[in-house]
């Protein structure tokens, strides 16, 4: 369920879908212009923890662990994804602080990741159909 104006997630405040894949462009647009690299995190919640309370302190979790450039949404229903600026390195520092945060809760967040850096020439949907042949980890 998204915000009256779609851009939203209402349980968790993350970027919706439509919000999240008008980033991606602009990302890509980025890219070419500059040259400058982005990475994308696919984060899924383990199957154990499918309890509304577990994706909210998921979700902030993931938020705590970003920086203000980064653009966390809510794909699906255990499932979100994160625009880095950089390369993989800077979106596996980035899991390193989120698994930090996600251990530090009450009870910890389990959840598998994948990850991929831009190419030159790709669109959109190019990179969302690799980051979804990865294997979750």
């Amino acid at each position: 369920m998204f915000t009256h104006d779609g851009l939203k997630d209402v349980l968790t405040h993350l970027a919706a879908p439509p919000l999240f894949y008008e980033e991606l462009r602009r990302e890509i647009a980025r890219m070419e212009r500059n040259g400058e690299r982005f990475a994308i995190l696919r984060l899924v919640l383990d199957l154990n923890f499918q309890k509304e309370v577990d994706v909210v302190n998921f979700s902030e979790a993931i938020v705590r662990a970003t920086r203000g450039e980064e653009l966390v949404a809510r794909l699906g229903e255990f499932e979100c994804a994160v625009l880095v600026r950089g390369n993989e390195n800077a979106a596996e520092n980035l899991l390193q602080r989120i698994a930090l945060n996600c251990t530090l809760q009450e009870s910890a967040l389990r959840f598998t990741t994948s990850r991929i850096s831009s190419r030159a020439g790709e669109s959109a949907l190019d990179l969302l159909n690799r980051l979804d042949t990865l294997v979750l980890t």
